[in-house]
């Protein structure tokens, strides 16, 4: 790989789904050195104020800039600069824009990340977000309520206008994705799923993929651990042939430690976990198995991506 070509991590999904805590947990694992996160929502073209008089959820592509999204990640790809903008999630508002370098890893995450044509080809990684609806909509509620100034009757109004435009714009980036993620939680609807355990499906879809966690998988299979189980030859809704890694929310400590250490042995030049750090959930402060799995799970492969 030349030198000033960093790798680059696309990542995908609803709103809601995930996407800022799977990224923070791969920059953990991997250290801010060297890392760009860059949020995708910063190409919203308007104000939360101008979208609702236009009648627009941020879902919908006409309210972000995806001409400026892609040139600016193709700059980054080639290892440049870009002046982005930037959105503050907090009250709504465009704020000015910043100038942001390429390092040696570049996290785009965002919910149009492959909807330019082309897009997908920047990325040595991608991975759409699957949760399931209700689990999306606890999420979602959570998070617009306690961080973006929502009040709670605001967010249940634009649920509607979110699912349509999410199903119309969004889920289908899901067939391009060479990972995809699905939490779900095993419990009864109106329990509280921003605290329950949670498992999850990660279905491989490309060969590099498949190959750099090849040891894992056999690890998996040979061991027959519990609360988790593999699936080869698995054809996926969107028709591809995928291996699937299921994980139970009943996962164990043990088995738990066990999978860490197949996934991320001690080698030089690779940082230690941050056990303390990952697994965290954004709205929540219990640390999920499943999830921090997930996120090293992504960190792995991206540490063993093939560099051209």
């Amino acid at each position: 790989m030349n030198a000033t070509r960093p790798l680059m991590l696309g990542v995908v999904g609803d709103g809601g789904t995930g996407k800022t805590t799977l990224a923070r947990g791969v920059l953990r694992i991997l250290g801010d050195n060297g890392v760009t996160p860059i949020c995708l929502d910063d190409y919203h073209r308007y104000n939360r104020a101008e979208r609702l008089a236009l009648g627009l959820t941020d879902s919908n592509p006409a309210a972000n800039d995806l001409g400026l999204m892609a040139e600016h990640l193709a700059t980054l790809r080639a290892g440049g600069t870009i002046l982005k903008p930037a959105y503050d999630h907090r009250n709504g508002v465009l704020r000015s824009p910043e100038k942001v370098a390429a390092t040696g890893l570049v996290i785009a995450y965002g919910m149009f990340t492959l909807t330019p044509p082309g897009l997908d080809s920047l990325f040595d990684l991608t991975v759409y977000l699957d949760p399931d609806d209700d689990l999306r909509h606890t999420w979602r509620f959570t998070r617009d309520t306690s961080e973006r100034g929502y009040a709670a009757e605001q967010v249940l109004a634009l649920r509607p206008a979110n699912d349509d435009a999410a199903a119309r714009y969004i889920v289908g980036q899901r067939r391009q994705a060479s990972l995809v993620v699905r939490f779900h939680t095993p419990g009864e609807p109106g329990e509280d799923a921003d605290t329950m355990p949670q498992a999850v499906d990660v279905l491989l879809r490309r060969a590099p993929s498949s190959v750099a966690l090849e040891p894992f998988l056999a690890f998996v299979e040979q061991r027959a651990l519990p609360h988790i189980q593999i699936d080869r030859e698995i054809i996926d809704e969107d028709g591809q042939a995928s291996i699937r890694i299921r994980i139970d929310a009943q996962l164990d400590q043990s088995s738990y430690k066990a999978l860490l250490g197949v996934l991320w042995p001690p080698a030089p030049g690779t940082p230690a976990l941050p056990l303390t750090q990952i697994g965290l959930p954004g709205s929540g402060t219990h640390r999920s198995r499943s999830l921090a799995l997930v996120q090293v799970i992504v960190a792995s492969l991206l540490i063993r991506a093939p560099r051209a």
